[in-house]
């Protein structure tokens, strides 16, 4: 089911085993950023996300604002879209970018790609390096393919813009491991309640190729996918092809809570 072995692709891809490449411009400690729904005048979950923001800027040693909602507030917001970037420099400015979010209609589809790596205090933070993850969007997209998914060591580690949770023959639903080196996910943290109110238990594991395999259903979840059902991997079909009562909850329970998520900005 997994297109590559993870060790190969990822030396052939980075000049040093273990690091993505960086230049002066993009050093991973310069910014630390997060992407929040935008409705024209508000953010969604905008308390979360700093809150996500402030720790990876302290695992970065970049200053926290004492009075960041008021810089936000004042911030010129760029660009056009349904998702607002919100970036803190190390400089201390604040930046916010608009983009929209474009994806296609359940099901998606999905290539694995090998996981971009970085120094262990960078690892899972939402750091200025980001290329790799819009490079294994893009590659997926060529390929035919909606999304791709992480894979690090043999293990699905993380998506390129969101977060993979499979339901279990046994029906458990597990998400990648932070271990792995993902980014800890507000959304998949905003629906974790409803996943257990449904009567399914919630775990962190290790996502292997057997795991994939024996699954009955994979799901994303994300700011800008919301809530998505995936049908194969690699070409080859996850579950019975059909949405089931892990996507329902989780879909329902998203569009629930995001409708009094909302923080207004403008």
């Amino acid at each position: 089911m997994i297109c590559c072995e993870p060790r190969e692709c990822f030396e052939a891809e980075n000049p040093i085993p273990g690091l993505v490449s960086m230049n002066a411009d993009t050093a991973p400690d310069s910014s630390v950023f997060t992407t929040l729904r935008w409705n024209g005048t508000s953010v969604a979950w905008l308390d979360k996300h700093l809150e996500r923001l402030e720790k990876h800027a302290k695992r970065l040693s970049i200053d926290w604002p004492v009075n960041i909602s008021e810089k936000i507030t004042q911030a010129k917001i760029d660009g056009h879209g349904n998702l607002c970037r919100i970036q803190l420099n190390r400089d201390g400015t604040i930046q916010l970018r608009l983009r929209e979010s474009n994806y296609s209609k359940s099901p998606l589809t999905a290539v694995s790609h090998p996981a971009p790596r970085f120094l262990q205090v960078f690892q899972g933070a939402k750091h200025a390096d980001w290329e790799g993850y819009s490079k294994a969007r893009q590659t997926s997209n060529e390929a035919g393919a909606d999304i791709a998914l992480l894979v690090h060591n043999g293990a699905v580690v993380d998506g390129d813009h969101c977060t993979p949770i499979i339901l279990d023959s046994d029906g458990v639903a597990f998400s990648p491991s932070l271990d792995g080196g993902g980014v800890d996910s507000i959304s998949l943290a905003v629906l974790v309640p409803a996943i257990e109110k449904a009567g399914i238990p919630f775990r962190r594991a290790k996502l292997t190729e057997n795991l994939l395999g024996r699954a009955n259903e994979l799901i994303v979840v994300g700011t800008g996918v919301g809530v998505a059902w995936l049908s194969e991997i690699d070409g080859q079909r996850i579950g019975s092809g059909t949405p089931g009562r892990l996507y329902e909850a989780c879909k329902v329970a998203f569009e629930s809570e995001l409708e009094k998520a909302w923080t207004q900005l403008r």
